[in-house]
């Protein structure tokens, strides 16, 4: 299993380094641009703004320093990046299958469960390395642009942590799914439709009465950045829904690989 986590890790090394530095350049680009905004001109325009426009930012007052921090780890570039590692990664194993290197690493005493639980666990810790970067620049921004001061890293690190469990459960669901297909790019497809949808339901709850009891089944939910930052803190109910979404979804790909034919 531990050769198996050491590869998962070496092929991904390339693109998890890169949407780590990515994902911490744009973190910072974003608190960088705070020196140069007027919070009332700001404040203005977001007021002026349709309610389904001003959905987009989520809960956030992105006039004030914790609320424009805050919605840097709710624009889609940063959701966009935790999500292509967690589902490429997760994935990993579905494309394993279909070329055939499933059936020669199996070829030795290894279940398939201890096979896709390396893979897992190879997903989490790229994820938390591109999620470390997010943080750091992040970080950097708040100790260098005075009016972020508000800022502090205790607050954002617990933002990092909301968005590292709510994409660890999109990495859950993707190796659910790929426990049941035989193609990595259905296991793709499959995954970016759900964190697709997900994306949708909550932005609907937010504009639409009608759509609004469905928002508890979008992982989004459970995601708000600005609020932790902002003093409110990660709340338990949050983090439990989305740490157990990834268990529970990772432990039913686990049940179900070993009664599975890898063979495409």
């Amino acid at each position: 299993m531990r050769t198996i986590y050491g590869l998962a890790l070496e092929r991904a090394r390339a693109r998890i380094v890169l949407l780590a530095v990515g994902f911490g350049l744009f973190e910072l680009v974003v608190g960088l641009s705070y020196a140069s905004v007027d919070q009332n001109a700001i404040r203005q325009l977001v007021d002026a703004l349709p309610p389904a426009l001003r959905a987009l930012a989520g809960s956030a007052d992105i006039a004030s320093p914790t609320g424009y921090a805050g919605s840097g780890y709710l624009h889609p570039v940063a959701l966009a990046i935790q999500g292509a590692l967690a589902i490429s990664m997760a994935a990993a194993p579905a494309r394993e299958a279909e070329d055939g290197t499933a059936e020669l690493v199996l070829a030795r005493p290894l279940p398939p469960a201890r096979w896709l639980g390396a893979h897992f666990l190879a997903m989490a810790t790229g994820l938390a390395v591109v999620v470390a970067g997010g943080y750091a620049g992040g970080l950097v921004a708040a100790l260098t642009v005075d009016d972020l001061s508000p800022v502090d890293a205790g607050p954002l690190a617990l933002a990092a942590l909301a968005g590292y469990l709510c994409f660890l459960a999109v990495g859950g669901v993707t190796l659910l799914v790929t426990s049941l297909v035989r193609t990595g790019g259905r296991a793709v497809g499959w995954a970016a439709g759900f964190l697709l949808v997900s994306y949708a339901l909550d932005y609907l709850s937010q504009v639409w009465s009608i759509a609004e009891p469905l928002g508890p089944l979008s992982i989004f939910h459970y995601l708000d950045p600005p609020a932790v930052i902002g003093g409110a803190g990660l709340r338990p109910v949050d983090a439990l829904a989305l740490a157990g979404l990834a268990l529970v979804t990772a432990a039913v790909a686990l049940t179900r690989v070993e009664r599975r034919d890898l063979t495409p």
